[in-house]
């Protein structure tokens, strides 16, 4: 029953907001001389500006993560995670530390990359992936992701919001895949980890009861052997399904890291997808007859192929005219993705 209450809780839609919110995380692989980077080079840089701005942190393996405010506009969102970038970029210039934006670090094994934070979470999760196989080590210490996340709205709009984020992921994740030159894809790291706890064949949708449907994935992957994972709302912090909802909002998690001049188009295809309306039903149109093959749609994704992406993309372009003239960043607008 706790479960259950702490799941509708996650699916609690934003309120008191006259426009939905957008944000995106952002991960970045640090190096220096072409090794891995200790957070400890880095961190002493960040200033109390762009430590307020970013809210930087450091995943496991030492990628940093950005995490600006939120806005209600495409355009907003990604010019201030441009202005935080370009700073990022500055800082480690100063300590001779480059960034990749990619999805997967290609010149390294997981066995190269020490586990640079050894929390009790995340050595827990170390412990718990290690249970599947060694693709919860690579997934920890060498990906990173652009991740988006789109305010969940009230009602039917909500549910439809919850669906099409997850069904239009293999499509997405094949048009912004970005890791080249890696002996393994990030979305291939990704389905290697324990299904039970990432949901990447699907066992986590379900278009008629999504909470219940959740609540089941949920209780079946196995507790982090910590006292907090006794705790059902830290417990749901501990799965990593594609979209993962927050209470207020969708944190969609499937996207590669993304190149700067690819942020941009991303989120307004995630944007359109899943706050225009007309967009959002058209693609539950084409998707939603395919949610009982998700997972193979997913495994199909790891090799490139995904018989819907333009087809998805087509959609998301259409929606895109639909949008405000000022949602959008003036150079899609230029390129035709908007009128």
């Amino acid at each position: 029953m706790k479960l259950i209450s702490a799941v509708t809780r996650a699916f609690a839609p934003a309120t008191g907001r006259r426009h939905p919110r957008l944000g995106v995380e952002i991960e970045l692989i640090p190096r220096r001389d072409g090794q891995p980077v200790a957070p400890n080079l880095l961190a002493p840089g960040f200033d109390p500006t762009f430590a307020t701005a970013a809210r930087p942190s450091f995943e496991p393996g030492g990628q940093l993560e950005l995490s600006p405010p939120p806005s209600t506009s495409v355009r907003e969102v990604t010019r201030g995670a441009a202005r935080l970038l370009a700073r990022a970029e500055e800082i480690g210039r100063r300590r001779g530390i480059r960034f990749d934006l990619i999805g997967v670090d290609p010149r390294h094994d997981w066995t190269q990359v020490p586990l640079r934070s050894t929390t009790p979470r995340y050595l827990a999760m170390q412990r718990e992936f290690d249970r599947k196989g060694q693709d919860g080590r690579r997934m920890m210490r060498l990906t990173a992701s652009l991740q988006v996340c789109v305010d969940l709205l009230p009602g039917r709009p909500g549910a439809e919001q919850w669906l099409v984020s997850n069904l239009v992921g293999p499509a997405l994740a094949v048009e912004f895949a970005n890791s080249p030159g890696a002996a393994r894809s990030r979305l291939a790291i990704w389905r290697g980890v324990d299904h039970r706890r990432t949901g990447y064949d699907g066992r986590h949708l379900d278009a008629a009861d999504p909470v219940g449907t959740y609540a089941a994935f949920a209780n079946a992957a196995a507790r982090f052997d910590l006292p907090d994972a006794t705790r059902p709302d830290y417990h749901l912090s501990t799965l990593f399904p594609p979209v993962r909802p927050r209470g207020g909002y969708l944190e969609i998690r499937y996207l590669d890291a993304q190149p700067v001049g690819r942020i941009a188009e991303a989120v307004a295809v995630l944007a359109a997808l899943t706050l225009e309306p007309r967009a959002r039903r058209d693609a539950l149109d084409l998707l939603l007859p395919r949610i009982g093959d998700i997972g193979g749609d997913w495994e199909r994704a790891e090799t490139g192929e995904c018989q819907h992406r333009a087809a998805v993309l087509t959609i998301a372009r259409a929606g895109m005219r639909r949008l405000p003239r000022d949602f959008l960043p003036i150079e899609l607008a230029e390129r035709g993705w908007a009128a």
